[in-house]
């Protein structure tokens, strides 16, 4: 199982280094939307609901690590939808290999991509724009961490979409309906005080503001345990559920 998850993974990479769109796609995106982000609300630091002494580049860099994860993310759903349209899958069928091993793989190479888009942002963000973490080298560690914990999540679920769509079009579709409502109704460019109450509720169950709080209490040096149990809690369980999906897609995708 490991050796078959691990040939696939490096299968799937390797396809993805001959889609240069999908790589220039997925660094650059994150980097136009933090340039942006950071220059539009910038305001907001002379704000009364603004943590004071936080500048707002420091504030918004750990929300554009989840917010970027979890819309590139689509790719892993999109790569299983055009495997399953172009017979890969039927020949991976006929060979001793079981079903959960393709889906594992998927998510595993997702993974490793957006992983290196993290790195990537986090380099041109300290670089250019002066962001800075205020935490020590684990806490660092720890927003790596749940950002790639929250982006592999997210990966199960839109696999869970491709796999029942079998659709590129439509599973992009999906990414762009589940991902930005969540992105724009969290607390990832503005502090949820100053938001109406229906929607500070809404904020508070919201797993994209859960993965974000976390984050963003262990880059700033803020008391995180709490945070980081709710969002590790709340992760999992998107993850367990889009697993779910994905494995039910996957064999209904036979037929």
């Amino acid at each position: 199982m490991i050796a078959t998850v691990a040939s696939l993974t490096w299968r799937n990479l390797r396809k993805v280094s001959r889609t240069p769109q999908i790589v220039f796609s997925s660094l650059i995106q994150p980097i136009v939307f933090l340039v942006l982000f950071s220059e539009v609300f910038r305001s907001i630091e002379r704000t009364a609901g603004f943590p004071q002494g936080t500048s707002y580049v420091d504030y918004l860099v750990p929300a554009i690590l989840i917010t970027s994860i979890g819309t590139s993310s689509v790719q892993a759903g999109v790569g299983i939808a055009v495997d399953l349209n172009t017979g890969i899958i039927d020949r991976f069928r006929s060979m001793p290999i079981r079903s959960e091993a393709v889906l594992v793989a998927r998510s595993l190479s997702d993974l490793v991509r957006s992983a290196g888009q993290s790195f990537l942002l986090v380099l041109v963000a300290t670089a250019f724009l002066g962001f800075r973490f205020h935490s020590t080298l684990p806490e660092i560690l720890g927003v790596f961490l749940i950002v790639w914990f929250f982006g592999w999540a997210m990966s199960w679920l839109y696999i869970a979409v491709g796999t029942m769509t079998r659709d590129v079009e439509t599973t992009q579709m999906a990414g762009f309906i589940i991902t930005f409502p969540l992105m724009f109704a969290s607390t990832a460019f503005v502090p949820s005080s100053g938001m109406p109450g229906w929607l500070q509720a809404f904020t508070a169950v919201n797993p994209l503001s859960q993965a974000i709080d976390a984050s963003r209490a262990l880059a700033l040096g803020w008391p995180a345990a709490a945070q980081v149990l709710q969002a590790l809690i709340a992760i999992a369980a998107l993850a367990l559920v889009g697993m779910a999906l994905a494995v039910i897609g996957f064999r209904r995708s036979r037929s």
